[in-house]
């Protein structure tokens, strides 16, 4: 078994191990608890505990900043679009200037998450934030210990927290961080306007694809649009054919993980529908247990289309001016420590 094959076969018991335990602790959305498996995973040991680690820090200071942030601010839609806009931007930003990045990141991710869930939901703010925070730590922790038990090297003892040092200008990463700023707003006030569902998962995904050069973000989007047509699409196979047998539903779940786990973790340039298969699988799949409807799985993953392809469209147009003659190469960590 090659080192790929092993470790998505321990990305698929990780992911799954997540939802369970999840489900039995009455958790919300056990789905963020798989997609949070299923993002650090990595062959490499090292980089899978340093995106565990900067994984869990990002987001124990994303929800406690955004959830206290969001109390003081609440009502007043100036001030938290403005503020929307600063965090969206500047996590982003670190995330190509700092030898941390990820931790930046997701930091301004998690944030950014219960800033949106105080604007569209305030009356669930705090259960958001309680039970985004437990998902999240419960996916990396599974993960981490089924990647560190049937992964490659099996016991072999990570090197610590890895750094990764940034091979992005200053002015380059300024006009990453606009577009991602301008494009966060965007696709809140569209949601907002239009009554879209999904939000914050569509403002997660969306701000992933973002990049330096737009025909790269143009190509992350594209990928992520047929990683969610592939995995969307065969989740809602596989309920339409029977769901509610917990066997068939842990089976072909279980099945979808690992196939595009292989793509996700391997070198392909189109590791990025392996990503957003298995993301789409378990947004389509996974509710509380085995779903009873197609409905909001379906308006899961057209939100997600949507908001990669506005996103996307965002960053070209305030891009071109600025569009290099070549393709510029992946930041740096993007396949390591950044995540997908």
């Amino acid at each position: 078994m090659s080192e790929v094959d092993r470790q998505a076969l321990a990305t698929t018991i990780g992911v799954v191990a997540a939802i369970f335990v999840a489900l039995a602790a009455n958790l919300e959305q056990p789905f963020w608890a798989g997609i949070s498996a299923l993002i650090i995973s990595n062959v490499d040991r090292t980089e899978l505990f340093t995106k565990g680690v900067l994984r869990i820090l990002g987001t124990i200071a994303g929800v406690v900043s955004g959830y206290f942030i969001s109390l003081v601010i609440g009502g007043q839609p100036l001030i938290q679009a403005v503020l929307l806009m600063a965090v969206a931007g500047g996590g982003t930003y670190a995330r190509q200037r700092s030898r941390y990045g990820y931790v930046w990141f997701y930091g301004a991710l998690t944030f950014l998450l219960v800033l949106v869930c105080s604007m569209t939901t305030p009356e669930q703010l705090y259960a958001f934030a309680h039970y985004r925070c437990y998902e999240i730590i419960i996916g990396v922790l599974a993960a981490t210990i089924a990647g560190f038990a049937l992964g490659p090297k099996a016991g072999q003892l990570p090197d610590g927290v890895r750094a990764h040092p940034s091979n992005v200008t200053v002015e380059a990463a300024g006009r990453y961080a606009f577009a991602a700023a301008v494009g966060a707003l965007v696709l809140v006030l569209v949601w907002s306007l239009f009554g879209l569902p999904a939000l914050t998962q569509v403002l997660a995904s969306s701000l992933v694809v973002v990049d330096i050069d737009p025909r790269a973000t143009r190509k992350r989007g594209l990928q992520r649009i047929l990683g969610c047509l592939i995995g969307g699409g065969a989740g809602l196979v596989i309920i339409g054919i029977n769901a509610d047998v917990m066997l068939w539903w842990v089976t072909t779940l279980s099945l979808g993980i690992f196939l595009s786990a292989r793509v996700h973790l391997g070198p392909s340039p189109n590791a990025y529908v392996g990503t957003q298969s298995a993301v789409a699988l378990l947004v389509t799949m996974v509710g509380s247990g085995p779903p009873d409807s197609i409905a909001p799985a379906f308006d899961r993953l057209v939100g997600i289309a949507l908001g990669v392809a506005l996103m996307s469209l965002v960053v070209w147009m305030l891009e071109q001016r600025n569009m290099p003659e070549t393709p510029s190469s992946v930041p740096a960590g993007e396949h390591g420590t950044e995540g997908r």
